[in-house]
This record gives structure tokens, C-alpha cells and sequence, in this order.
């Protein structure tokens, strides 16, 4: 006689089923498409030689995309706010510049400025570092970029290291980096009074980010020329009142007057710069062995600006730090080549330069 199967029946055999169902899958070797999509270390490590190996042989369109893979890797097996992107988002950032991929290189910056403020929130110094390091490749593209674009990127480079600052302003471990990064917002006040496409609009510096002229007031070349004169003046005596206090700081009170010195000769005050230089000079001949700061500041003509000197202030890197060096020195050296009003050179200084009866000429040199 036939029974009908009663429900408690069927749910056992479904049972049965499903544990010989997931059995033979458990048993059965995986697809060799999950493999290949699957983010593991040895597979990032794989696509970032891969994208080395395209930019060493040029092919920068097929670097540009192994980069992207290995970022896209590391965001999905690390985390989305995980220290270990910024290595292969420089590598992305450096590919894109040298591709002219303005559109990706502005995107992959703008991550970068908000990966950093979300990893680094109650972590000053490591923020400033990290706003200091895309301060730099702002700084690179304006050396490849001309006109209202350069002058763009330099602004942006100059609102990041402001924003450096403010966050070292907020603890007292960050004190001692402040005095380059004053320096190098100076120095691209500087800069920017030589790009003529800001002369005669400021209103592109002080009301937007965007690479684009907008409606606002505005002042003619020689009032945004005098401004920036006066920043730089306040900022560089802020940074020699910052040493002032210093045990044993004849030395770097000498280089930071002899930069007050370039800084007047840059804007045409001969007769302030040589007041700087024969304060420096002289404070230098009176203390026991400056001769090789004497020999470093003074001895052959240096290209103004100068880089920063006084590394004294400087302070090693918090521990685990995953981005650049913080200097921004080669950057600012290289931004010299900028300058296309013409090269300036701090004189050769000797004992009977400051006498009355000698006549110097301080030396202009068209490039």
C-alpha cells in the first residue's frame, strides 16, 4: 500500500540533499576566474613589478592601469582608510603627471587630500606631513603647466601648507617643522608675484580653488607685488623670532638674516639686503668656528631663492609615517627654474664688502 509522504519526510531529504550539494562543492577545486579576482599580497606585488617594468619601458598607458589595479587591491584587502594606498597612490599621482592626465591627476590628489584628513583626524603632525606631501605634487605640476593653470596649482600648494601649519600650531611636537613651511609659503609669494596671470587679478588667489577666473575685486600687479613683499617679510621675521630664543643659535640667526637679506634683494631693496648680509656676516665673524657657515652662505654666489638652511628645526618623523619627507626642499629648488623675470644671485661676501669706500654692484644674470 502507498503512503504519501508526509512533510517531515520531504524536509529530511532536502536536508540530505543540501549536505551532498555542499559537500561535492567543498570537495570540488575552485575556478581559476575567483583566483585570479581574489586580493592577496603576493598578487599586489605581482601587478605593482608589472607596472614598474611598463614605466621603465615607457608604456605609461598600460603603467596607469597595473597602478590602478594594485590601488584597487590594496583598498579591497587593506581598507579604504589604510595607510598602505599612499605608496601606490604616489606611484598613480607620478604616472598621471608624466601622462599630462590632468583630469586623473587632480582626481587622485583630491583623494589623497581626503584619505589624509579621514586617517590622520586628532593626529596633527602626520596630517601636516601629509599636506605638505600634496603641497609637492602641486608644486610639480605647476614646473610642467603655464599660465592661469600653474598659477592655480601654486595657490594650492600655498593653501596646503598654510593648512600644514595651522594643524602644527595645534601641539607642541609640531612646533619645530614650522619655520621651513613658513619659508616655503614665502618663497611661493614670491613665485606668484612673477606669473603674469595673476598680475593685475587677485581675486583668483583669495576667493577660489578652481582653475578659473572669477568675478571679485582686484588689485593692479604692483599692489599684489607689495603684499606679497609684506608677507614675506613677516613670515621670515617670524621664523627668526622662533629661534631667538635657541641656546647657542648664532649660526642659524645669521642664515635666517642672510635669507632676509635675499628676500629684500628678490624685491629690489639693495640697500636692506646688504644691512641683512652685514648683520649676518659680522655676528658669523665673531663666533668661534662659523667659518664653514661663513664658507656655506657667503663664499660663492648663490640662485635666490635659496633653499632653507637652518635645518636645526627639524625633527624626525612620527613613527610609521608611510608618506615623504616632509622637506619639500628639492621641490622648492627646482621651482628656481620658474623664475622668468631673470636669475638673482646673493653676492660673494668678503671683509671689505661692506666698506664705504668700495663700491659693489649686486649681480642680476639674465638666464
Amino acid at each position: 500500500m502507498h503512503h504519501p509522504c508526509r512533510p517531515s519526510c520531504l524536509l529530511l531529504v532536502c536536508i540530505a540533499t543540501a549536505s551532498a550539494l555542499l559537500a561535492a562543492v567543498a570537495s570540488a577545486q575552485v575556478p581559476t576566474v575567483l583566483s585570479d579576482n581574489h586580493y592577496t599580497l603576493s598578487n599586489q606585488t605581482r601587478v605593482l613589478e608589472s607596472a614598474e617594468q611598463h614605466v621603465q619601458a615607457g608604456e605609461l598607458d598600460a603603467a596607469e592601469i597595473a597602478f590602478r589595479q594594485a590601488f584597487e587591491s590594496v583598498r579591497a584587502d587593506q581598507g579604504l582608510f589604510h595607510e598602505a594606498q599612499l605608496p601606490v597612490l604616489d606611484r598613480l599621482l607620478a604616472t598621471n603627471l608624466a601622462r599630462r592626465d590632468w583630469q586623473q591627476f587632480n582626481h587622485y590628489l583630491d583623494y589623497h587630500g581626503a584619505l589624509a584628513q579621514r586617517m590622520y583626524q586628532g593626529q596633527p603632525v602626520r596630517h601636516a606631513l601629509a599636506l605638505e606631501t600634496a603641497a609637492d605634487w602641486h608644486q610639480r605640476a605647476a614646473l610642467i603647466l603655464n599660465d592661469e593653470l600653474r598659477t592655480w596649482h601654486l595657490i594650492r600648494s600655498r593653501n596646503l601648507i598654510w593648512q600644514a601649519v595651522s594643524a602644527l600650531e595645534q601641539t607642541p611636537d609640531g612646533q619645530p617643522r614650522l619655520a621651513p613651511l613658513l619659508y616655503r609659503i614665502a618663497i611661493l609669494h614670491y613665485y606668484l608675484t612673477t606669473e603674469a596671470s595673476i598680475r593685475g587679478l587677485t581675486s583668483l588667489e583669495v576667493r577660489t580653488d578652481q582653475a578659473a577666473r572669477v568675478s571679485g575685486w582686484s588689485m593692479s600687479g604692483n599692489e599684489a607685488t607689495r603684499r606679497s613683499y609684506a608677507v614675506g617679510q613677516e613670515l621670515l621675521q617670524r621664523i627668526h623670532d622662533m629661534h631667538a630664543s635657541e641656546p647657542d643659535n648664532v649660526s642659524t640667526l645669521a642664515q635666517i638674516d642672510t635669507l632676509l637679506g635675499d628676500w629684500q634683494l628678490l624685491f629690489g631693496r639693495e640697500e636692506l639686503a646688504r644691512d641683512y648680509y652685514r648683520r649676518a656676516y659680522q655676528a658669523l665673524r665673531a663666533e668661534p668656528g662659523a667659518a664653514p657657515v661663513i664658507e656655506q652662505l657667503f663664499a660663492t654666489r648663490v640662485t635666490l631663492p635659496a633653499p632653507y638652511a637652518a635645518r636645526s628645526a627639524t625633527t624626525p618623523l612620527p613613527d610609521g609615517y608611510a608618506g615623504g619627507d616632509g622637506s619639500g626642499d628639492s621641490v622648492a629648488a627646482v621651482l628656481a627654474s620658474m623664475n622668468t623675470t631673470g636669475r638673482q644671485l646673493r653676492p660673494q661676501l668678503t671683509d671689505d664688502f661692506f666698506t664705504e669706500d668700495h663700491q659693489h654692484e649686486f649681480d642680476q644674470v639674465s638666464r
